[in-house]
């Protein structure tokens, strides 16, 4: 019997014993051995809980010698917010290998691609644990993949979807020099960078600030298909609304997808916006900021409700820490 199964083997009959039971008293004793039962498969089986990637090193040997890691990987704990729509869209297209035009992603396609992610992750993971390797970029990247696309496979199985998922056409924006420069540009170093370019600069016109973490898998695809440019450089945003990003997290090595390759990291100004999951989209005006949520800005899949937030009446929204007294002078970075 494979590891985690429950057997499903009746018991061999004995011989009755000469002490009879109450019919009531053998229905206790039957619920209380089901119960027990129940709690210690739930107990044994990963699949009856949703791992974190800390809850995977940390029971990473135990999982590991009883035949139970991979089935721990494969039920990633889902992000808090549910799936944006352009979002799935975008991750099919890039399961299915980015092609230049729109098609259909199946389910078997979605495994192939979902198995490599998972053999990779576990790899990280060993070497993490076992060698007390230095790969936390990487590892977390490809857990964070992991769990996107169990998400989209959570989907595509629905009955509705009958295993295939369509995708639209996306241009992918990787070697144009001309997208490269407005991201080098409209990427923030530095707390005193955004004390100029936003809470200055917002006293003039609002300004959009996309949070990502460098392992964010929704932010990767916005970087290969260069959508937060597009955004701005839409007709109904340029001029109106200025655009830029702030990036958090771990240090990149080469597989990061950013179109700025080692990015300055902002941890601190980040922490101290109130930013706790990426991306985050927050539209400043007057130094005051107005939080957005996440979302999928793209030129041929408009987001309504970003396009809503960047409408928004800011009211008496507060003013942003960065842009308070004192805001410019906190530490460049908390870059890991």
């Amino acid at each position: 019997m494979r590891p985690g199964m429950i057997s499903t083997d009746k018991p061999k009959m004995g011989r009755r014993g000469s002490q009879r039971r109450s019919p009531g008293f053998l229905l206790a004793t039957i619920l209380i051995a089901a119960t027990a039962a129940s709690a210690g498969a739930l107990a044994a089986d990963p699949a009856a809980k949703r791992w974190t990637e800390d809850e995977l090193v940390a029971g990473y040997r135990e999982l590991a010698s009883t035949h139970k890691l991979e089935d721990a990987v494969r039920t990633p704990a889902p992000p808090k917010d549910p799936p944006h729509a352009n979002f799935l869209d975008a991750l099919a297209w890039y399961a299915a290998g980015m092609p230049n035009t729109p098609g259909v992603l199946t389910l078997k396609q979605l495994d192939r691609q979902l198995g490599l992610d998972v053999e990779s992750y576990i790899g990280l993971l060993k070497s993490k644990v076992e060698h007390a390797e230095d790969n936390d970029y990487a590892r977390t990247r490809t857990w964070k993949l992991v769990q996107k696309l169990t998400m989209l496979r959570e989907e595509i199985s629905k009955p509705t979807r009958n295993g295939r998922y369509s995708f639209p056409a996306m241009r992918k924006a990787s070697g144009d020099p001309e997208a490269d420069a407005w991201d080098r540009e409209h990427t923030l170093k530095s707390p005193e960078e955004f004390a100029e370019k936003v809470c200055r600069a917002s006293n003039v016109r609002p300004v959009l600030v996309k949070f990502g973490n460098t392992n964010c898998t929704q932010c990767m695809l916005f970087e290969i298909i260069g959508s937060v440019k597009e955004f701005a450089e839409d007709k109904a945003h340029k001029g109106v609304i200025d655009v830029y990003k702030v990036w958090w997290g771990y240090k990149p090595d080469e597989g990061f997808s950013g179109r700025v390759r080692d990015p300055e990291r902002l941890d601190l100004l980040v922490k101290a916006e109130g930013v706790r999951s990426s991306p985050a989209f927050i539209v400043y005006r007057n130094g005051r900021r107005y939080p957005c949520g996440d979302g999928f800005p793209n030129e041929s899949h408009p987001d309504e409700r970003l396009e809503a937030c960047v409408r928004q009446d800011f009211g008496d929204a507060p003013v942003a820490a960065i842009c308070g007294p004192g805001g410019a002078t906190a530490p460049a970075t908390g870059g890991r």
